[in-house]
């Protein structure tokens, strides 16, 4: 199963990449090691070893902003420079590991879980320090970003989903309680939020969430697996992500009249989560192509060779 993962910015190209690999060690624990790569997937200078590679989410471990990478490895969270420095900025409270970490609407976010299994925190960085903002149930919990500096927090059970929009200041502006199994991604359009969800085996489907109180809950249920949206990508604007291409995401029907097909068969079922203009979507743990959002067009495709003894983990743009 591949991940996609976004990038920022309006350029014409693409930014370059920077790749988590998990190393196996003599002693069967694993480290985790970043590098940076060209848009391509040519390698730029020396991977980063940031050591032990603890309890993380399995997606999210990594997030940028300009030129800044952070990375979680579950004890700690680390600021990589492109010049090859890795900075601690943070090391996991006592008896909590840091599952994932993002950069939405101008902060710094990270999702923290509590050893003992109780609750889900959510933290972010306000004068240089990590506070917490909110308390959450045990769930698996992703963070998606909305419209004027809101946020959309997914929490994922076996049988429902619950999808919150949030506001820094204000707090929770919307709740809705899904009772179908997620896909595991929302997206945020003009109107609505798209979040995927599937019943058995082979029915797809998305519930459509509407932002106003003037709009009407609605699951729209596809016919078949080829036409179904299997994961969303928040991008501005926002898409679907199918076997045949991407559909943007502007209303409530979905048809193939604006899909963008993909320029190349895909290997695997690929998957998407957080995007700005240039999205990555892997085909696959170590190559893919890029997408431009913005200018609804295909960018170039990569392939990565991973160092020997490892595995990629994590995926994320850094415009270096």
């Amino acid at each position: 199963m591949g991940i996609g993962l976004s990038g920022c910015g309006a350029n014409n190209s693409p930014p370059d990449l920077a790749i988590a690999f998990a190393r196996t060690t003599v002693t069967g624990t694993e480290d985790l090691l970043v590098g940076r790569y060209t848009a391509q997937g040519h390698p730029q200078g020396h991977l980063i070893n940031l050591g032990s590679l603890g309890l993380v989410a399995q997606s999210q471990i990594m997030a940028s902003h300009g030129r800044l990478l952070w990375v979680t490895t579950g004890s700690a969270l680390y600021q990589l420079t492109p010049s090859g420095h890795a900075h601690l900025i943070w090391k996991a409270p006592s008896h909590r590991t840091i599952l994932s970490v993002d950069y939405i609407s101008g902060r710094l976010w990270a999702i923290v879980e509590r050893v003992n299994g109780q609750s889900v925190d959510l933290y972010c960085q306000h004068h240089g320090h990590f506070v917490q903002v909110l308390q959450g149930p045990l769930a698996i919990t992703t963070l998606y970003p909305a419209h004027q500096g809101q946020m959309v927090i997914l929490r994922v059970w076996p049988d429902k989903a619950q999808v919150t929009l949030w506001g820094y200041s204000r707090g929770v502006i919307q709740n809705w309680t899904v009772p179908h199994v997620p896909q595991g991604s929302v997206a945020v359009g003009a109107r609505n939020v798209y979040l995927p969800v599937t019943e058995g085996l082979r029915k797809f489907g998305i519930e459509i969430l509407p932002l106003t109180h003037l709009g009407h809950r609605q699951l729209h249920m596809f016919s078949s697996v080829k036409d179904a949206v299997i994961e969303v990508i928040p991008s501005h604007p926002a898409y679907g992500l199918t076997l045949k291409g991407l559909i943007p995401l502007t209303g409530v029907s979905f048809s193939d009249q604006d899909l963008v097909k993909w320029p190349q068969p895909l290997q695997t079922t690929v998957t998407s989560v957080l995007s700005s203009s240039w999205v990555i979507i892997l085909d696959g743990p170590s190559q893919g192509l890029w997408f431009n959002a913005r200018g609804d067009r295909f960018g170039p495709a990569f392939q990565v060779i991973a160092p020997p003894n490892t595995f990629p983990r994590a995926v994320q743009p850094w415009n270096a």
